[in-house]
């Protein structure tokens, strides 16, 4: 029998349990949530461009869940956040950084779908098959997923919301998503690509040879890089370059097939932080001296 008085001359504490038993102290609400913010901080700092959310609760939610590598283990489901712009290289390194599946596979799977709903003509040259076809939005996909069933939930997302443009659409829909800094500007920025190339001109988009520089040969998953640069490089290469530079959003699609009118054939972004455009290289040179380059 527990003397109540010396335990209390001691500074104990007594914990008195039902007739069912005791068990161990559930946390209270507040606890609960301080946990789980610090656990989503946690998973945002370690996965920028993510959104954590925790593995489901139930054996029920769980029934149409497919098989996880890693066996018994829970499936963690996580949202995965494809900017307008990506390129393929990122959103497969994106894929990858948060367990999904490796950018490897995820690239492997990329070169040898077979799209059956529409048509994937991206030529042999081109550096990824899928590039322009992994359309901006976020997804939920679990970590060690398929990258087939990865891939495939992209592009039937693209089916749905991009309208199936046609392959010189995708292209010049990623130039214009590349080239402008706000979407106010794209459909004249359009406009002047749209011009350029009925008078036979080269784009000259600088856009194109970051591409090359920034996604191509530091690219781990390609071989031999330097063979892509003049294939992109609109400065050398006539008319649109071999395939998209990106994956471009609803707005530079949109632009790409409903440009503004205009009779310009040169632009830029200037100092004050907006596009001037120009009718001759002359007028060009002139806003450029005046404005200087943002």
């Amino acid at each position: 029998m527990v003397n109540l008085k010396r335990c209390a001359a001691l500074g104990c504490v007594l914990l008195l349990c039902a007739a069912a038993g005791c068990g161990k102290a559930k946390p209270s609400t507040t606890a609960r949530a301080t946990e789980e913010s610090a656990t989503q901080t946690a998973y945002a700092t370690k996965n920028p461009g993510t959104i954590f959310v925790p593995p489901l609760p139930s054996t029920t939610a769980r029934a149409n869940v497919p098989a996880v590598a890693t066996g018994g283990t829970q499936p963690v489901l996580v949202r995965i956040v494809i900017p307008e712009g990506f390129g393929f290289y990122q959103v497969a390194q994106r894929l990858e950084a948060n367990q999904v599946c490796t950018a490897q596979a995820f690239y492997n799977a990329a070169q040898s779908y077979q799209v059956q709903s529409f048509e994937v003509p991206a030529p042999a040259q081109a550096a990824y098959r899928m590039e322009g076809f992994l359309f901006p939005d976020t997804y939920e996909f679990y970590q060690n997923d398929d990258p087939v069933a990865v891939l495939r939930k992209i592009l039937n997302n693209y089916a749905a919301k991009s309208g199936l443009p046609d392959y010189n659409t995708l292209v010049l829909a990623s130039i214009i998503e590349k080239e402008t800094r706000s979407s106010q500007h794209m459909a004249m920025v359009s406009s002047v690509f749209h011009n350029r190339l009925s008078q036979g001109m080269r784009l000259q988009a600088d856009a194109t040879i970051r591409y090359a520089e920034q996604q191509l040969k530091p690219s781990a998953l390609l071989q031999n890089t330097a063979q892509y640069a003049a294939r992109y490089n609109t400065y050398k290469c006539d008319a649109l370059p071999v395939g998209p530079i990106c994956n471009p959003g609803t707005r530079a699609l949109q632009a790409a097939q409903a440009p503004s009118r205009s009779d310009y054939l040169y632009y830029f972004f200037g100092g004050d932080s907006t596009n001037h455009y120009s009718r001759t290289y002359e007028d060009h040179q002139a806003a450029m001296a005046e404005y200087g380059l943002g």
